[in-house]
């Protein structure tokens, strides 16, 4: 389990993160989903070990968070880019060819002509000499098929951090959402799936917010004699309506 007790960072005097708490089982898939400058990325580096909260803590299976238990591909990361593939590999293994192949990279590329996918697929490569059973993938814009078939494969806890929910919805089952760093939402991610019943009477037109699983505002219509109307809205619609800036 990867837990965060009560965990704050600041820079500079301003709080990025507050107060957060998250446990996060082994084999979940989950996403962290937040607006620009909402704290994912903060949260995210926290959560790997790269950095450290100013409060709180956090804790892989109990213990202080091991970087070599963790594969990790940061939102921008960070090489020497004059820098071989494969003499940055050889940092953690000389028998680095089957992993470079899983993730579909060029041992003989430099890093200056890598795409940003293919330094977020090396990021991880880093890690899997060492067989890691957490994945976290921040900012999954622009992805590759191979990428995305890596994440949907992993054998472990998946983490992705993203802003919207169409492009990771169908990898993962719970989400988490954070707004101005906190989180707003932690559950399931079939709570996010809604339906709006619009209907209209004497006093103008309305609107209700109901989850798909419900069906009390239509009953309650039904019985006295108002015509509505259902509408589809998408989890995003609702990340916005609801979380995204509360």
């Amino acid at each position: 389990m990867l837990k965060a007790i009560n965990v704050t960072k600041e820079f500079h005097g301003n709080v990025v993160i507050s107060n957060v708490n998250l446990e996060v089982r082994d084999n979940d898939k989950v996403a962290i989903i937040g607006l620009h400058n909402s704290g994912k990325t903060v949260l995210m580096e926290i959560l790997s070990g790269e950095i450290k909260p100013t409060q709180g803590k956090v804790l892989l299976d109990g213990k202080k968070v091991n970087n070599r238990k963790i594969a990790y591909a940061p939102q921008i990361p960070k090489f020497i880019p004059t820098m071989k593939v494969k003499e940055v590999m050889k940092y953690v293994t000389d028998n680095y060819d089957p992993f470079l192949d899983e993730l579909g990279l060029d041992k003989e590329k430099r890093i200056r002509d890598l795409s940003l996918d293919e330094k977020k697929r090396l990021s991880i490569a880093l890690s899997l000499p060492f067989s890691p059973k957490h994945l976290l993938f921040d900012d999954l814009s622009s992805i590759s098929n191979i990428t995305k078939e890596f994440i949907r494969k992993f054998n472990g806890t998946i983490i992705l951090a993203h802003h919207n929910l169409k492009e990771v919805w169908d990898l993962i089952d719970k989400v988490v959402i954070i707004s101005r760093g906190r989180i707003t939402f932690n559950e399931n991610k079939e709570e996010l799936l809604y339906k709006i019943v619009k209907y209209v009477d004497e006093e103008g037109e309305h609107e209700i917010w109901e989850k798909t699983k419900e069906d009390y505002a239509e009953k309650i219509l039904k019985e006295r004699g108002v015509k509505f109307d259902v509408l589809g809205v998408t989890p995003d619609e609702v990340f916005l309506y609801f979380y995204a800036r509360a």
